[in-house]
């Protein structure tokens, strides 16, 4: 597993427990991540259950990517100077808060307040996990270890998803809702106590700031001289190579955005479907996304980011292109999970990359910015999105999204350029192959010499 090898650090003193992702960050994020596709197939149904008009709604998730895009810059810098685990726990706890308000809405600003604090969750919650799976690996593993994370993320929204139909079918929607809830707190509960107990603490080794030097007495400096310094440290981070990794990271997750808060709608214009057969026609997808993404991710540790990259994000421009023109459901359902397939190939690539690129004392940084850069997608591509389906036609997100995705290939293809890229790293499977295509071939030609001597021995005998 990514845990079982020395880790890559800074400093030859710098140590770290050797925990694998599974045993440490798998069932927190797993049993945190339970209500994640549920609601964003019932809070829209469930608001207008409450009065809420279609501005409120698209509010609801407005206000997700708010909260996400002000916290995250400063988590990231705050990771790198305080440590992981207790930013972790506090994301976590969040999630917890935040389930406990979605039990006891009953009002449209109370879902508003749930999904704030759900949104401050995630911005904290996901800048930790990364980080800390980033150091739970060696960088020959550190795309199997993010995608780990990733796939214990995708699982649990899938199971949770699963379990809250189980229940929906039976209980009125708003009964149902409070039952679901209560489990998914509960669950939450048990997530954030297996991370307080598995997951070890880290603090980057970074250089002291000169307000820490004791040239100066600690009461006469200013209490905002280390968050500047550590702006600073953050914007030279986007004059190399993670600043151009970002750009893909920006376009890919407003291309995104353009089509998938639109394919409920799609599908219901298209098919007719009930609310059931929406979520059957989305499980292949989730269940690429859920499991996929640790084996991928360990691909892109043996043959390097970016050619996942440019292939998984080819893969989902081709089949965005696809689907608006299908009229089977059937072909819809497998080519929407050739696009997740697609997805699940890029995204562990891109991630473990901004670990690659960047130095451990600021991974902490990098995945902040990696995660503020997507959540700024996320917030541009709906409007964008929305205003093309409704005045050009059903079909242009799609397009669009497939041209940006196009545009991002490129870039990958020719820009960027990933630090650990050597012969000893991308291709130890095809070296492998070739050693014993070799073997073979040599294996053969002293078998036909052999056979060729004892050939001419007989002959020379008559």
């Amino acid at each position: 597993m990514a845990g079982s090898e020395p880790l890559e650090s800074v400093s030859r003193a710098s140590t770290f427990p050797q925990p694998t992702v599974d045993r440490t960050l798998k069932w927190p994020l797993l049993l945190c991540s339970l209500p994640l596709f549920i609601l964003a197939f019932l809070l829209p149904i469930y608001a207008q259950e409450l009065g809420a008009s279609a501005s409120d709604i698209g509010g609801l998730f407005a206000v997700f990517s708010l909260a996400m895009i002000v916290v995250r810059p400063l988590v990231g810098m705050a990771i790198d100077r305080y440590g992981r685990r207790s930013f972790l726990l506090a994301g976590l706890g969040a999630y917890i808060l935040a389930m406990a308000v979605f039990t006891l809405s009953d009002t449209i600003v109370m879902l508003y307040v749930a999904r704030i604090i759900q949104g401050i969750g995630a911005a904290i919650t996901w800048i930790a996990a990364y980080t800390i799976a980033a150091e739970l690996a060696v960088a020959e593993r550190r795309g199997e270890a993010i995608g780990a994370a990733d796939g214990a993320s995708e699982r649990g929204a899938v199971y949770g998803a699963i379990a809250a139909f189980g229940i929906l079918v039976w209980l009125p929607l708003r009964s149902g809702w409070i039952l679901v809830f209560v489990g998914y707190t509960v669950c939450a509960l048990i997530g954030v106590y297996l991370a307080w107990r598995r997951v070890p603490d880290s603090k980057a080794s970074m250089p002291p700031t000169p307000s820490e030097t004791p040239a100066r007495p600690l009461s006469a400096t200013p209490r905002w001289r280390p968050l500047a310094q550590l702006n600073r440290g953050t914007l030279g981070l986007l004059t190399g190579g993670l600043g151009k990794l970002l750009v893909i990271v920006l376009l890919t997750k407003a291309s995104q955005a353009l089509v998938n808060p639109l394919l409920l709608i799609f599908l219901r214009d298209q098919f007719a479907l009930e609310l059931w057969q929406l979520a059957m026609a989305y499980l292949p997808a989730a269940l690429i996304l859920g499991f996929l993404p640790a084996r991928i991710g360990r691909l892109s540790d043996q043959i390097g980011r970016p050619p996942l990259i440019v292939a998984g994000l080819m893969i989902s421009a081709i089949t965005s292109c696809i689907m608006p023109n299908l009229s089977s459901l059937g072909w819809f359902v497998v080519v929407f999970a050739l696009n997740a397939f697609g997805i699940v190939t890029a995204t562990p690539a891109q991630k473990a990359m901004a670990g690659d690129l960047t130095r451990r004392e600021h991974w902490g940084r990098a995945f902040g910015l990696y995660t503020f850069t997507a959540s700024l997608g996320i917030a541009v591509g709906p409007l964008l999105g929305g205003w093309l389906y409704d005045q050009v036609g059903q079909a242009m997100p799609f397009y669009a999204n497939a041209v940006l995705l196009v545009v991002s290939a490129l870039w990958a293809a020719f820009v960027i350029r990933s630090p650990s890229l050597h012969p000893g790293r991308i291709f130890p499977a095809a070296k492998r192959g070739l050693f014993r295509i070799r073997q073979a071939a040599l294996t053969i030609a002293k078998s036909m010499d052999q056979l060729y001597l004892r050939t001419w021995r007989n002959a020379m005998k008559r």
